[in-house]
């Protein structure tokens, strides 16, 4: 019995190996097509041919295959209320000279584009972070793991692509996770410009388990009331900014010196408001219901 258990246990462990080398197979695959298309782009950039019809239909006909070779290494996946599908690469080059920073994965959102979502494979997310990290302007954050790199606006400028605004963090929320599974959230806000002392309506969430690694966006619709001791921080900020505002522009003086000055009071006086606020939140009223969206978001993403 013996001699006939241990061939059929060695043919049980490689028919259970088999879909993970498949899948790695797959991945492999799908890098090395994307990495090829990046470099055929990059030449073409460089050859200053971008515009180029021919070029045109070559990236699009790429894309089209990158999006249904990530597609069948992810496996199908629906969210509820969230669109169908889509590739999130729209360009394969950052400049003439640099690969695209967008994470590539495939996206979601709803109908207001209010909740948004990219799934990618967990290499692919790993691979990415390391190359933001190493970008002549990344923060030091984001070489310090994917906690430390969600207190920064510069993952989601990359990880989620944001249409002429961003997203400014405010503080981590504490979430349950499951064995296996790792989890961050953090309350912020989805803005057009610099965030003064704007409060924080947003809920940012990375989820990383099975294999892929999840960033997702969406409203929280908090009731927040303004927090007294922060805004004493920020009014002497808007103050002098102000009036230094009132003599540049009394002086009007062509690329005056002084406009970035302002921004840097303005800047000062918006971190300050949102370390105080980060620090006052957890006694709020609005945070247990901002940790309970973020719980129910986590929920809601992790069916896949």
């Amino acid at each position: 019995m013996r001699g006939f258990f241990r061939p059929l246990a060695c043919a049980l462990l490689l028919a259970s190996a088999w879909p993970a080398a498949a899948a790695a197979d797959a991945l492999s695959d799908y890098v090395a097509a994307r990495d090829q298309a990046i470099a055929a782009a990059l030449a073409a950039a460089k050859a200053h041919k971008s515009g180029d019809d021919a070029i045109i239909k070559r990236e699009a006909a790429a894309m089209k295959d990158l999006s249904k070779r990530l597609t069948a290494v992810l496996g199908p996946m629906t969210f509820k209320a969230l669109g169908s599908p889509t590739y999130t690469l729209n360009m394969l080059t950052y400049d003439e000279i640099t690969p695209t920073r967008q994470l590539d994965g495939i996206s979601f959102a709803n109908a207001d584009y209010t909740t948004r979502l990219v799934v990618t494979p967990e290499p692919v997310f790993n691979a990415w972070l390391a190359a933001r990290a190493k970008d002549d302007d990344a923060p030091p954050a984001l070489g310090a793991g994917p906690k430390a790199a969600m207190a920064t606006n510069a993952f989601y400028n990359d990880a989620l692509v944001f249409d002429g605004g961003y997203f400014q963090p405010y503080l981590e929320l504490p979430i349950t996770t499951t064995p296996g599974e790792k989890a961050y959230a953090v309350l912020g806000l989805q803005i057009d410009e610099a965030p003064g002392n704007a409060l924080p309506d947003d809920i940012a969430i990375l989820r990383i388990a099975n294999g892929k690694a999840m960033v997702g966006l969406t409203s929280a619709n908090l009731d927040i009331k303004p927090i007294a001791a922060c805004n004493a921080l920020w009014k002497p900020h808007e103050d002098k900014a102000a009036a230094l505002t009132k003599v540049v522009e009394k002086d009007n003086k062509p690329e005056d010196p002084r406009w970035n000055d302002i921004q840097k009071i303005l800047d000062e006086g918006s971190t300050a408001f949102r370390t105080c606020f980060a620090k006052e939140a957890p006694s709020q009223p609005f945070y247990a219901a901002a940790v309970g969206r973020a719980e129910a978001f986590l929920k809601a993403i992790s069916g896949n």
